[in-house]
């Protein structure tokens, strides 16, 4: 199945250090054993495939919720219902390609709920 990146994500997928990604599956397609075709430029005439076929390894659920007080606002994780202390939302955020877990907030500004898609053995 085809599963398109960002143009930044690519050097980061292809040195290892982006270990999986974080996507919507409303129709709960991922599945672990499934071939990966990875390209940018998916829909265009710019699509451009820039790795081999990868296996997804496992899902994982994710949900990151939104809260608001008088003083704060803040996000909490969940991976499969658990809530990550913030040294893990900052590992995720890291091998999800992104400096770190304001920067990975900032690409998550508002609640989400979705799956990573693992591409190696790594578990949170």
């Amino acid at each position: 199945m085809v599963i398109g990146f960002h143009k930044q994500f690519v050097p980061l997928i292809k040195s290892g250090s982006k270990i999986h990604t974080i996507r919507i599956d409303k129709h709960n397609r991922w599945k672990a054993g499934m071939k990966m075709h990875m390209p940018t430029g998916v829909r265009t005439k710019k699509y451009k495939q820039f790795c081999g076929t990868l296996t997804c390894i496992s899902i994982q659920n994710i949900q990151i919720i939104y809260y608001d007080s008088i003083m704060y606002h803040y996000a909490e994780v969940f991976i499969d219902g658990n809530k990550l202390s913030e040294k893990k939302v900052n590992e995720l955020a890291i091998n999800d390609g992104f400096k770190d877990k304001a920067d990975f907030f900032k690409w998550f500004k508002k609640d989400f709920t979705g799956k990573i898609i693992h591409w190696t053995d790594k578990k949170y």
